[in-house]
């Protein structure tokens, strides 16, 4: 499978959802959304089994395309002032590789990353660093869907056995 992720400020409309879906079902694929109103954002996994141009998914205003299933993760602080040292942290000079983008959302931030260069450990830990120094807590949300064979890497790396991978997960050689 080929994976893209296209990140939508607020909520895409009824007609260009419809849209994208029916040119991922022309190329044999299918696209997964998921739409979270705190955040104001919307994510689509776009899957195809044969190769596809992501030009072919004309991105609109508002709207990234990146050629990789991406971790968007939303991050609220319970001290509000960890936000702007935060934001630095994670979308300045010195922040991890993988990240392609950090955007202010309501009461926190949301921070985009490819998991192929930046395990989530180490977006974790710069994001823990950075709470601590103000002894603040944080409440995250997931907000972009993720295909399984990413889910088997985060979840080998947490729990550290490298043997894990998608095709060792029971849920999904049930489904298959």
């Amino acid at each position: 499978m080929i994976y893209f992720t296209l990140s939508v400020a607020g909520r895409p409309d009824d007609s260009r959802r419809e849209a994208i879906d029916a040119a991922m079902r022309a190329r044999g694929g299918r696209a997964t959304w998921r739409v979270n109103p705190i955040a104001g954002r919307s994510y689509a996994l776009l899957e195809a089994e044969a190769p596809f141009a992501p030009a072919e998914v004309a991105v609109a205003p508002g709207e990234s395309m990146y050629d990789a299933a991406v971790i968007a993760l939303a991050v609220f602080p319970t001290v509000p002032e960890a936000l702007p040292y935060l934001h630095d942290a994670l979308g300045g000079e010195g922040r991890p590789g993988g990240v392609l983008a950090v955007r202010p959302c309501n009461e926190g931030l949301i921070v985009e990353w490819d998991p192929r260069i930046s395990g989530a450990r180490i977006v974790s830990g710069v994001i823990d660093v950075e709470l601590r120094r103000f002894a603040s807590g944080r409440r995250n949300e997931l907000l972009s869907p993720l295909p399984p064979p990413v889910l088997a890497t985060i979840a080998s790396d947490a729990l550290q056995t490298p043997e894990l991978s998608a095709d060792r997960v029971l849920e999904l050689l049930i489904d298959r």
